[in-house]
């Protein structure tokens, strides 16, 4: 069996509480991943990067030894230095990448299969996303240390190692199961009504208090005939694919700005879109009623608004405005839109990427009953990228 290091990072809790519950959620996240990639047989090395050890009290009872590398004190994280630390730290050649929310639907079975298609590859990468990697594994690792400035987040990990590095990649088939990530708390609500979401899982967003009622609307549309649901953002193909396929709904789709961190556009202040320049224009509360003209419920990826307008702001007021907790929503921008969208005429939920991707779907399959929607293969923009047959 060829050596393999599973390097997993999970980040602080948190000040604000929003922060310490979704950082709580993403810890149980990694362990139950780290167990499932255990089970395969695959991983020969586990590490797990972290700022501090709270709620790891678990590391020393997995089957494998989990080493726990904690981040300097005494300097700022920085995404791509801090992997490039741990793989000359630990000397890894053959690495298996896994961000902490990442996939937290797939099974041992799903890692297995995964796991045993990377074993067949002497170099390259398999990435779960080519435009937005949650999950990577990539042959040689040394790779990563010439790019690991350009590694702002683990997102553009897959691009910037195909396209800057020239690794060969192959993309995995799409599935909610391989792309779902846990990036907000509407992304924990949507896995944990999810059919193959673990008792875990589960209990740690019940726990939280979150109301899912925006999601049980959601997904009540998507059963109703006729309705219409609208999704605006970095809308994939396969995901509107799907609803054509498995729903009688009417959509309508504003795909735009797919690939804004991988490309480093939003870095560089790039970011545009229509949406968000017809919102600026006319203004939240009239945006909202137009939507209502336009559909029953809508499903919105403001982090495309977020970095058009300039306005990123820290997670605390992105998962504020993902809950509708407006009172908490620091960003006067922000909180004007939420306000709005909270008293729209119309069923809203906002989040980021994973809303209007495996989102969607996974909202579908929760609505449906069932386990796991084919989808349409990996979209082949990138001529360099090979979609595995899955």
């Amino acid at each position: 069996m060829k050596e393999l290091t599973l390097v997993v990072m999970v980040g602080p809790i948190g000040d604000q509480h929003l922060e310490r519950q979704m950082g709580w959620i993403l810890r149980i996240a990694a362990r139950e991943t780290i167990q499932r990639i255990i089970a395969t047989g695959h991983a020969t090395r586990v590490i797990l990067a972290a700022p501090d050890s709270r709620d790891l009290e678990w590391l020393s009872e997995t089957p494998l030894p989990v080493e726990l590398d904690l981040d300097p004190a005494d300097r700022p994280f920085a995404f791509g230095a801090r992997l490039a630390e741990v793989i000359r730290r630990y000397r890894i050649h053959r690495l298996l990448y896994v961000g902490a929310g990442a996939s937290p639907l797939m099974s041992i079975a799903d890692w297995e299969a995964a796991l045993g298609a990377f074993a067949r590859i002497e170099e390259g990468l398999l990435t779960n996303n080519l435009h937005s990697s949650d999950w990577i594994a990539v042959a040689p690792a040394e790779a990563i240390l010439a790019c690991a400035h350009r590694l702002l987040t683990d997102n553009t990990m897959a691009w910037v190692l195909h396209r800057e590095q020239g690794l060969p990649v192959q993309v995995w088939p799409p599935s909610t199961a391989s792309l779902l990530d846990l990036d907000t708390p509407v992304d924990a609500l949507i896995a944990a009504q999810h059919p193959q979401a673990s008792a875990a899982l589960r209990e740690a967003v019940r726990t939280t208090g979150w109301d899912p009622w925006r999601i049980q609307r959601i997904q009540g549309l998507l059963q109703t005939p006729g309705s219409r649901l609208l999704l605006a953002g970095r809308v994939p193909s396969w995901a509107w694919a799907a609803l054509e396929q498995h729903t009688q709904i009417w959509t309508r789709v504003f795909s735009e700005e797919r690939g804004m961190q991988a490309s480093a556009r939003m870095q560089r202040g790039e970011v545009r879109s229509l949406v968000y320049t017809y919102l600026r224009t006319v203004g939240p509360y009239r945006f909202f009623e137009t939507l209502r003209e336009l559909a029953d419920g809508a499903l919105l990826d403001i982090r495309v608004w977020m970095a058009a307008a300039g306005c990123w702001p820290k997670p605390g007021d992105r998962y504020a405005a993902d809950l509708f907790a407006t009172s908490e929503i620091r960003d006067p921008t922000i909180r004007e839109w939420i306000e709005a969208a909270a008293q729209a005429p119309l069923i809203v939920l906002v989040g980021g990427h994973t809303l209007v991707a495996a989102g969607v779907v996974a909202l579908l399959e929760g609505a449906l009953g069932v386990a796991r929607i084919p989808l349409a293969c990996s979209d082949r923009r990138d001529p360099g990228a090979l979609p595995l047959q899955g």
